[in-house]
């Protein structure tokens, strides 16, 4: 019996057992995608130590988007951002998987690349005019592809065929 076939076998028993693919794959994405924040989470506390651009406070920001005046909001943000990605690699994941050969952590490196595009999108105009547009763009750019990596490591090794 191949690995595949092994991998499909598993699939087919936890389907059989009442949970439901789609669910199971968004749970595993979640769990993948908190994972991931944990190297995000360390960087942003190593830049904070450090001082490297004091100007961009990652927990600040997201803890500013809640108007929570509890400084532990950030944090829990970060997590919740974490989770929600690594829900919405797992949907399009089962999607791109057909279509490509690339392992996971390929898929998690493009998933982090066009997180970034995203983000750039979005945050270049406010910072266009600051003196630090490119070291911000290229930090950012580190951070979501370790974060994508990780993610798709994580997500890899939570398959079936790597449980047993």
């Amino acid at each position: 019996m191949s690995k595949d076939d092994d991998s499909f076998r598993a699939e087919l028993e936890e389907v059989s057992a009442g949970e439901s693919e789609l669910l199971h794959d968004l749970g595993k994405g979640a769990l993948a995608g908190l994972i991931a924040t944990i190297p995000v989470a360390l960087l942003a506390v190593i830049k904070q130590v450090m001082g490297f651009i004091p100007q961009i406070d990652l927990i600040g920001i997201l803890g500013g988007l809640t108007g929570l005046g509890w400084a532990g909001t950030g944090w829990v943000l970060l997590f919740v951002v974490g989770a929600v990605l690594g829900i919405a690699f797992a949907s399009l994941d089962a999607h791109v998987e057909d279509a490509s050969e690339a392992g996971e952590m390929v898929r998690g490196a493009l998933f982090g690349f066009l997180l970034w595009v995203a983000l750039m999108l979005m945050f270049i105009p406010l910072y266009s005019n600051s003196g630090f547009g490119v070291i911000f763009a290229g930090s950012v750019l580190v951070t979501n592809l370790i974060f994508g990596m990780v993610m798709g490591v994580a997500y890899e090794r939570m398959k079936p065929e790597h449980l047993d």
